[in-house]
């Protein structure tokens, strides 16, 4: 099923990335889907790879629409035995990779005081340690060999997150991570950025117990609009492109200048009666 944005033109040439092979992990949904697209109508062939194949699948029929290619692996990146799996198959499949796009994560809001161990180590895991294993995966297969550039997607955390201390935290080690892989793995040609999305219009809102309406009601940025999803992939795409070829360790914040209005609270969008259903339900 078509999403809004699927069909926006590229600001890009059209062969902008050819002949360059992409893995975007988490890419059948929001910026990771506007990421595969953008990157395909760019020339680049696509590997999606996720945990729900039918937004996998989805995903990939709007890239061979575009007259592109694209894998589709059923993986998670928590699980390192699925992402030697998934390398192996780029390999028999494409044979090179040249482009790492790590986006798969998640989180949910709680206040710092009510957050558990648990919970907190469940968002490092799978934001921080998850990133780390696909790059060290795809680098040991890969780049090390021939370099490439991995684009890391991470939050607008450089004023703190009040309401997601857990994945400022992992976000915030992803930042500190590519940096140093930056400075130790140039030698081997390989380019690593970040891109921090400020609050971006994506389906995953769903998942908090806040009304749709104060997301958008609430002035949260200098532009006064939320971010969509091509907003982040523009900037993932032109790093990851020749265009990016002489900047490496650097984290790009695209918020629309979120973190330079600190009015806001993302507990503050809260529904009260929401929060309670959602915990009597067993959410965390």
């Amino acid at each position: 099923m078509a999403e809004a944005g699927d069909d926006l033109p590229s600001p890009y040439a059209a062969d902008l990335n050819a002949g360059k092979v992409a893995l975007v992990t988490g890419g059948g949904t929001g910026m990771g889907r506007a990421t595969a697209i953008g990157l395909a109508r760019t020339g680049a062939k696509l590997v999606l790879m996720g945990r729900r194949t039918e937004v996998l699948e989805d995903c990939a029929d709007v890239i061979t629409s575009l007259g592109a290619e694209a894998l589709c692996i059923q993986g998670d990146t928590r699980e390192e035995d699925q992402i030697d799996a998934a390398m192996a198959a780029i390999k028999k499949h494409y044979g090179q990779l040249d482009i790492l796009v790590n986006n798969a994560g998640g989180q949910f809001v709680s206040a710092a005081k009510d957050l558990t161990n648990k919970g907190f180590a469940a968002v490092i895991r799978n934001n921080l340690i998850g990133s780390w294993q696909v790059t060290k995966a795809a680098a040991d297969a890969f780049m090390f060999e021939n370099g490439g550039k991995v684009i890391f997607v991470t939050a607008a955390h450089r004023s703190g997150f009040r309401g997601f201390a857990h994945t400022a935290s992992a976000r915030g080690g992803v930042s500190a991570l590519m940096k140093s892989l930056a400075a130790e793995w140039a030698e081997y040609g390989i380019l690593l950025n970040a891109v921090a999305p400020g609050t971006i219009k994506v389906d995953a809102m769903a998942q908090y117990p806040i009304p749709p309406e104060r997301w958008t009601a609430q002035k949260r940025n200098l532009l006064d609009r939320m971010g969509a999803p091509h907003d982040v992939a523009n900037t993932i795409i032109f790093l990851a492109s020749a265009l990016g070829d002489f900047i490496t360790g650097e984290e790009w914040y695209v918020d629309g200048g979120e973190t330079l209005n600190m009015a806001h609270d993302s507990r503050e969008l809260i529904d009260d009666e929401m929060f309670e259903k959602r915990e009597r339900a067993g959410g965390e």
